[in-house]
């Protein structure tokens, strides 16, 4: 049987945002409304996996987190990913409302001490955020500092978390 995976463009408080969903979790979130690029994406992770366009039921999660609502991770469908990338987007989850970790302390917790730098890469080129919420990692050398998006969006965010 031929995986089914929904794909649906929300407005947040954020801005728009794309989510992806299967029956285990969230595939990947992609803020603005490129659904071609999450779709692409999802095609390497998932082969053979039937992408449509309906709702997706990690989509309410999702507007409620940007909103503030919402602090409880939603389950994420990890397939397709690197092994360590995996361990890295399941701690980072794992990451409370507020709390912060640094690069340094990322690589400790997977297995990988002196891998900071990896982890770094991982948060770059991780396709769940906020799902993985990657500003909760942090460089040790300013505590909040380091990361793919916008530094201004990271400090609300990290503001916003107390």
């Amino acid at each position: 049987m031929t995986e089914r995976i929904a794909v649906e463009t929300v407005e947040t408080d954020l801005g728009p945002m794309v989510v992806a969903s299967s029956s285990r979790g969230v595939v990947a979130v992609v803020a603005g409304r490129d659904e071609a690029a999450l779709v692409a994406g999802i095609r390497r992770r998932v082969p053979g996996a039937e992408i449509v366009a309906a709702a997706s039921p990690h989509a309410p999660w999702l507007v409620g987190w940007a909103a503030a609502a919402r602090r409880d991770p939603p389950p994420l469908d990890l397939r397709g990913l690197t092994p360590f990338d995996a361990d890295v987007y399941r701690f980072v989850a794992g990451l409370a409302w507020g709390e912060r970790a640094t690069y340094g302390d990322v690589a400790v917790a997977v297995g990988r001490p002196g891998a900071a730098r990896a982890v770094g890469g991982a948060m770059g080129r991780c396709p769940l955020f906020p799902a993985v919420p990657c500003h909760r990692v942090v460089r040790a050398v300013d505590g909040w500092s380091g990361w793919g998006g916008s530094d201004d969006l990271k400090r609300r965010l990290l503001e916003r978390e107390g």
